[in-house]
């Protein structure tokens, strides 16, 4: 009888993908990519440029300073050179204002002498000594100064000329404000064009090298997502090696394995709605089968005798499968209901329905013992079993044994440890390399024309819901390639039982 499945997989649902896409584009963020790139390279350029700006107020104002002290300088030359009392007060005022100082006091030889003077200031507000200057005091200093108040008077120490101890020179803070406000709008009008410049070309190269291709990826997912079937909307690589390049790659490898996916699922749902109709009407048809094999029990021919229990045995298993809509999708087949039964037993009887009539052209041998007893669901081993058994006589039939060998299927059983190892093993012409990966996925491993590569699939899910494994033995790499296949079954067991003589 041929495997017929049902899918219980609901498609892919697009409303529900693009309500899902649409909630995504109604939420746009208040700020683009290019907007925060721009910000961020603004803030980052300014605070480099402060951390410049600073200490270059500082400097300018430093060195204003220093000007004053050396103008002051040439007057006290001027001043010293000149005999007793023989300065005229408008020299000396004069020689004051190129300094823009109020007073101009020498300190030598422990003495200080005022060498010219206007108005004394009442007080004065600060003393800065050039000579003994750190970068955290002209910082300080400069800062004080930006802020301070315009009528401020302060005193300034440098080198003296002619070998005295130093120059004092007392002034007035507003002209060293006014200057240094000046200096720091100049300086800030340069920080920002070079921003704004540095911005530009930031943002240029951002979206040449990083926003045009992140645009592009964005709006093929948006679009994708949209129609997740349409394999027109897969995205083409720009083939470029860098991270952007390999991230259009690796989206494309993955829409295109969804949309594989989307579709064997849009189909395994088709089969599975066609598979239930089929299953409905093909009950009806087992029934009545049933009731009319139950009129060969009233038949005296021996042979009839003799397959009438069998027959309505097999008729009695495809109505129950197709009662619980034994369909692979659905998952509707029962928990096992293990007992301990008698595993030669169990593989007459599906050897029997995999070929009763076909002992001249394949031979199943049964090597398992007779009273060989574990504990198993004899419906589901059954099962295991004649899919097992199916595939090597197709096999068998379909390409014929191994060179040298007869066409045969063996089973044969044995304990190892705790588990009970089952191999099926034929002569066929075994697995194909390219099968051997996904052998027990459905839909995938058939081989054969007009099969549906769910036997091992079924099978695999049956001994795994025993907590059992199954899987191919692997072929000895000096063996023929055409030395069939083996497949081992390993079933946990309650206890070991005791092997009948």
């Amino acid at each position: 009888m041929r495997d017929f499945v049902t899918v219980n997989q609901q498609p892919y649902s697009k409303n529900r993908s693009g309500g899902i896409i649409q909630g995504l584009q109604g939420r746009r963020p208040r700020f683009g990519l290019a907007t925060r790139i721009v910000i961020s390279v603004v803030v980052f350029v300014l605070t480099a440029e402060f951390m410049i700006y600073v200490p270059l107020i500082a400097h300018y104002r430093d060195n204003w300073l220093r000007n004053r002290l050396s103008a002051a300088y040439t007057a006290t030359l001027v001043l010293e050179a000149a005999p007793r009392a023989m300065v005229s007060p408008q020299l000396s005022r004069e020689l004051l204002d190129s300094v823009g100082a109020r007073i101009i006091v020498l300190k030598a030889h422990g003495t200080r002498r005022i060498l010219a003077a206007t108005t004394l200031p009442p007080a004065v507000d600060e003393i800065y000594d050039l000579r003994h200057w750190s970068f955290l005091q002209s910082l300080a200093s400069a800062w004080r100064t930006y802020f301070a108040a315009d009528n401020r008077v302060i005193t300034v120490l440098g080198a003296a000329p002619m070998g005295g101890d130093g120059i004092e020179v007392t002034m007035d803070e507003g002209p060293a404000k006014e200057a240094l406000h000046s200096s720091a709008a100049r300086a800030l009008m340069v920080s920002l064009t070079i921003s704004a410049l540095v911005s530009a070309l930031a943002v240029i190269i951002l979206h040449v090298v990083v926003l045009g291709p992140m645009r592009r990826l964005t709006t093929n997912i948006t679009e994708f997502g949209a129609d997740p079937e349409n394999a027109s909307r897969i995205i083409v690589p720009s083939g470029t090696t860098h991270e952007i390049g390999r991230a259009e790659e690796a989206l494309a490898t993955m829409q295109d394995t969804l949309v594989r996916e989307l579709t064997q699922k849009k189909h395994l749902a088709a089969l599975g709605l066609a598979v239930a109709k089929i299953n409905h009407d093909l009950r009806n048809m087992l029934a009545a089968a049933q009731l009319l094999s139950d009129r060969l029990g009233n038949v005296t021919d021996p042979l009839a005798q003799r397959l009438a229990p069998k027959l309505v045995a097999t008729l009695d298993r495809a109505i129950r499968f197709c009662q619980t809509t034994l369909t692979y999708g659905r998952a509707t087949d029962e928990a096992p209901r293990p007992r301990f039964v008698d595993l030669h037993n169990v593989v007459a009887e599906a050897a029997e329905s995999v070929c009763p009539s076909c002992g001249s052209r394949v031979a199943i041998v049964n090597n398992v013992n007779v009273g060989f007893v574990l504990w198993a669901d004899s419906e589901q081993l059954f099962r295991v079993l004649m899919n097992l058994m199916r595939n090597g006589v197709e096999a068998l039939d379909r390409a014929g044994p191994a060179r040298g060998r007869s066409a045969q299927i063996m089973i044969a059983a044995d304990f190892a440890g705790d588990d009970v190892i089952i191999e099926v093993a034929d002569t066929g012409p075994g697995v194909p390399p390219s099968v051997r990966a996904q052998l027990f996925t459905p839909f995938s491993s058939s081989s054969r024309p007009g099969g549906s590569g769910l036997g091992l699939a079924i099978a695999a899910d049956l001994v795994r819901a025993h907590g059992g494994s199954i899987e191919l033995a692997p072929v000895d790499d000096d063996a023929d390639e055409n030395t069939g296949a083996t497949f081992r079954i390993t079933l946990p067991q309650r206890r070991r039982p005791a092997v009948a003589a």
